[in-house]
């Protein structure tokens, strides 16, 4: 029997990333996001709670590790070299001083970078032999290729990790999004760069569709599913170019209100996705006097919200532009009332 459409696309689309019953999978080496670490912290926090105390992973960070350098590479300020050499050093940190084999990072835009230079090396003999010389005459260090998905070269992402742990975790959760509608937005620095090392490819991907559907959730389609949160890295830190963030924002929720006005929830695994499709609400409500009060998790905080973890003070939901408030109501997930929103949101 031939498959067609969606499925036929799934089939080719596949990548196995070991869960922590198979052998490897309790030991993974991590890379932290520094846009995450700037602008919602309580993302990676959150995360490496589950990780460690609810699946059980030995979480391996090199104290020495950088960040990627990818803003610096799309922006024009740093170069492909560059990229290679600062890969090459925090890959052997990994493996030579941590004894590391599997790798992921939080970021989406470093798993694209690590999967260019990745393949690079794989294509291109003398770029290889480049970075290997480059990073011993600098650093000492030896050269090392992680082997994560499949047994190719590849690193991957926390929310495949994510994904190939969502059964287990949707075990133990507290909270059920059963007549919750939901949908998903993956990041393009996932999907729609290297569309085959993406869990489903770029038009089906599964990564955050699975963790929805794992945990009950009735997952909704429209037509700007698939559009850009518009964040980019010219457009958002560049005050004359912030329209263009915001009118893709106001593009997708627009179109997700036209088709789906009672879908509250999107799942993200991106961190400028996490950060500006949320925060661009409040835009569009002082600029153009309209509300979508759509709220916009990463697949950790949504995660630690079902499993039980405080939505404020573990999963940072105190940061959002959006009231997380009206969606904990829906799922039934209880918070102090006795506060006020606003003490309810204050530092802890």
């Amino acid at each position: 029997m031939k498959l067609a459409g969606k499925a036929k696309a799934w089939e080719k689309h596949q990548k196995h990333v070991p869960t922590v019953d198979e052998a490897g999978g309790k030991i993974w080496g991590c890379f932290r996001s520094c846009f995450l670490q700037s602008a919602a912290p309580y993302t990676e926090g959150i995360a490496y709670k589950i990780l460690k105390n609810d699946l059980g992973i030995d979480l391996r960070e090199a104290a020495g590790h950088t960040s990627c350098g990818a803003i610096g590479y799309h922006g024009d300020v740093s170069t492909l070299e560059t990229q290679m050499v600062i890969a090459a050093r925090n890959f052997s940190v990994a493996h030579h001083e941590l004894g590391v084999d599997n790798l992921f990072s939080f970021c989406v835009t470093s798993f694209a970078n690590y999967t260019e230079v990745i393949k690079l090396w794989e294509e291109e003999p003398e770029l290889r032999e480049y970075t290997e010389k480059a990073l011993k005459e600098t650093t000492g260090r030896e050269f090392w290729i992680p082997h994560v998905s499949g047994g190719k070269p590849s690193v991957v992402h926390a929310s495949d990790v994510f994904f190939a742990n969502r059964h287990k975790l949707a075990a133990k959760a507290k909270y059920s999004l059963k007549g919750i509608k939901a949908t998903d937005h993956v990041g393009c620095h996932y999907a729609k760069i290297f569309p085959d090392h993406a869990m489903g490819g770029a038009e089906f991907p599964q990564v955050l569709v699975g963790i929805l559907e794992a945990f009950g959730a009735e997952v909704v389609d429209y037509p700007e599913r698939r559009h850009c949160c518009g964040m980019g890295f010219r457009q958002c830190a560049f005050p004359e170019n912030r329209d263009y963030t915001a009118g893709s924002v106001y593009k997708k929720l627009k179109s997700l209100k036209e088709a789906h006005p009672d879908c509250k929830l999107i799942l993200t695994n991106c961190p400028g996705c996490t950060v500006f499709l949320d925060a661009e609400q409040g835009t569009i409500k002082d600029v153009l006097e309209e509300e979508f009060n759509v709220s916009i998790l990463d697949y950790a905080q949504l995660t630690g919200l079902l499993l039980g973890y405080d939505p404020f003070k573990d999963c940072g939901l105190n940061a959002k532009a959006v009231a997380i408030e009206p969606l904990l109501d829906m799922i039934g997930i209880p918070y102090d009332r006795s506060k006020s929103a606003e003490e309810r949101r204050r530092p802890f």
